[in-house]
């Protein structure tokens, strides 16, 4: 079996190997890892792999993270795919997942809170009722 990389959505701790770490040795948060691309890991960790992520990977790996927690990815597949093209984009020009909805300032440590999926869970408009989603409405609350 291949070895894989995750990041955590809340404090980007870096995590290789054949799953991630249920709960976040770094900041404590359960079911917080989404897997990346090794080109991602190795930007944020220094890892060294090969495997790259297309939309569809990426769609996957979001959709999998969501398991188990209190927010899903929006059912409308239409806003979705549109965002994913967003974040694939922003891969492509700037070397990371980056929100495609907020402005990247070119600060590596200010930018790397916005890299999807960013820490949406703290922000307003994901505790606001009754919508309750991420800045982008990538995730939404189930």
């Amino acid at each position: 079996m291949q070895k894989r990389y995750w990041r955590c959505f809340v404090c980007n701790d870096i995590h290789s190997g054949l799953k991630p770490p249920e709960i976040c040795p770094t900041c404590k948060v359960k079911d917080a890892y989404v897997e990346i691309s090794a080109k991602e890991a190795r930007i944020f960790d220094g890892a060294v792999a090969e495997k790259e992520f297309a939309v569809e990977d990426f769609r996957l790996a979001i959709e999998k993270m969501t398991e188990g927690n209190e927010f899903m990815v929006n059912p409308n597949r239409e806003k979705v795919d549109l965002l994913l093209q967003g974040v694939m984009s922003n891969e492509r020009s700037y070397g990371l997942k980056y929100c495609p909805c907020r402005l990247i300032t070119m600060d590596f440590e200010e930018d790397s809170k916005i890299v999807c999926p960013c820490n949406f869970t703290v922000h307003a408009t994901y505790k606001g009722v009754p919508k309750g989603e991420c800045w982008c409405g990538l995730f939404v609350k189930r």
